[in-house]
């Protein structure tokens, strides 16, 4: 089987294939007075249908961390997935009902059982782009980075005009392939390539350590706008506002676990000792979800073997709520 080497052209049409439905002893129960997420999350094979009054939310899990091998990186993010929903089922809807009006939908994973990279970057394209369809919002779980590629792609599918994305990471992950296979570290190259002047996106909070000078020339020459963390910090908010507010259709939010410190976030396979705080993910999830062009928020780089007493899970987790708190005053 193969791990990950690029075919020539894009996968395309609709798959015979089914999602691996999550496994339901991951999602906590509340009581009468104390419901959890856990109580409210429905589990479907397909695009969500709800009589709800807010918004519908596809919970959609990239379980595969292959790229992220392929690219050196340390394994562990295939059961990312997992994690984020246990954590997130325990969550209530707010003291306030804040996430009273959403219809929320695990639609399950795909996984590496699926077939080789590229099929399982295709499961969640078509899977997000169905969602998509239906008028969701997709929040995709990972899983390695790479999964971007599909989620990012499935909105460009679904939109006929151009879209717009937010990569809240400490990487650009704009490398080329490595020895002809997809990394972890290349979804945003894959998408320009794929998509060109429909796709643009601004990298937030990058760190210059840990990006090469080759890989920075080539996302500001694709006309990629480059944050770093130093020209970020201590205006989170603000600069990720200003950055909501590129033209576009439809936008795109990318959270990349390792682009917070890693005392918060010790469970990755690239671990930042200086990053973003809890707090300013939680506002940048916050804010993408306030703005109606955001469908797609993908969670990223979760390693659970490699986490410590759920740190970066819970993190991720709140992250999540965060993010369906902002969607539900749209």
């Amino acid at each position: 089987m193969r791990t990950g080497r690029a075919a020539r052209g894009r996968a395309g049409g609709r798959l015979g294939i089914s999602l691996k439905a999550a496994d339901p002893a991951l999602f906590y129960r509340g009581a009468p007075d104390d419901p959890r997420l856990g109580d409210r999350i429905v589990h479907a094979a397909g695009a969500p249908q709800s009589a709800a009054s807010g918004p519908s939310i596809a919970f959609l899990g990239h379980a595969d961390d292959r790229a992220v091998v392929n690219g050196r990186g340390r394994p562990g993010a295939a059961q990312g997935p997992a994690e984020l929903r246990r954590f997130l089922s325990r969550l209530t809807p707010g003291d306030h009902g804040e996430l009273d009006r959403l219809a929320l939908v695990d639609l399950g994973d795909a996984s590496a059982e699926l077939g080789d990279i590229e099929q399982v970057h295709s499961a969640v394209e078509e899977a997000a782009l169905a969602a998509l369809s239906s008028g969701a919002c997709v929040v995709l779980l990972g899983g390695g980075h790479d999964g971007a590629y599909a989620s990012h792609s499935a909105l460009l599918r679904a939109t006929r005009g151009p879209v717009a994305a937010i990569n809240v990471d400490a990487h650009l992950d704009v490398r080329p392939l490595r020895d002809g296979l997809i990394t972890s570290g290349i979804p945003f190259r894959r998408l320009a390539e794929r998509w060109g002047e429909r796709y643009a996106l601004t990298e937030f909070g990058v760190q210059p350590q840990h990006n090469s000078r080759a890989h920075r020339d080539w996302a500001v020459a694709h006309g990629f706008a480059v944050l770093g963390l130093d020209e970020v910090r201590g205006r989170v908010a603000q600069a990720f506002s200003e950055a909501l507010r590129m033209p576009a259709e439809a936008l795109a939010v990318s959270l990349d676990l390792d682009g917070v410190e890693a005392a918060s976030a010790p469970g990755v396979s690239a671990p930042c000792p200086d990053g973003l705080t809890a707090a300013d993910l939680y506002a940048c999830a916050g804010l993408a979800g306030q703005d109606p062009r955001v469908r797609v928020l993908d969670v990223m780089e979760l390693a659970p073997p490699l986490d410590m007493d759920g740190r970066t899970a819970r993190l991720g987790a709140a992250a999540i709520w965060h993010f369906l708190a902002g969607v539900s005053t749209r």
